[in-house]
């Protein structure tokens, strides 16, 4: 059961209190936002999904890739999760 950290930027960081939490989860993606939201709160999963895809409107990195350019997002002990939310600025 790989253990991983999850990063929050911006919003979320002052949403949830806390810029990072770790996890041990099932390999997935969804595994380890689900572990998260035991910790954030359960409202967190609807941050990150939509139904049973990511949201489109979240850039989610893997160890600093985009999970979009991914074929398939399969996590490892020690990887690193970054979740941004829309940014906006001018």
């Amino acid at each position: 059961m790989p253990r991983v950290k999850i990063r929050l930027f911006a919003t979320l960081r002052e949403r949830y209190g806390r810029g990072e939490v770790e996890v041990d989860c099932d390999g997935t993606l969804r595994g380890a936002v689900e572990k998260a939201a035991e910790v954030l709160g359960e409202g967190f999963v609807g941050e990150v999904f939509e139904g049973d895809k990511p949201r489109e409107d979240r850039i989610i990195l893997v160890n600093g890739r985009h999970i979009q350019f991914l074929d398939k997002v399969e996590l490892r002990d020690g990887d690193v999760i970054a979740i941004f939310p829309p940014l906006a600025g001018g």
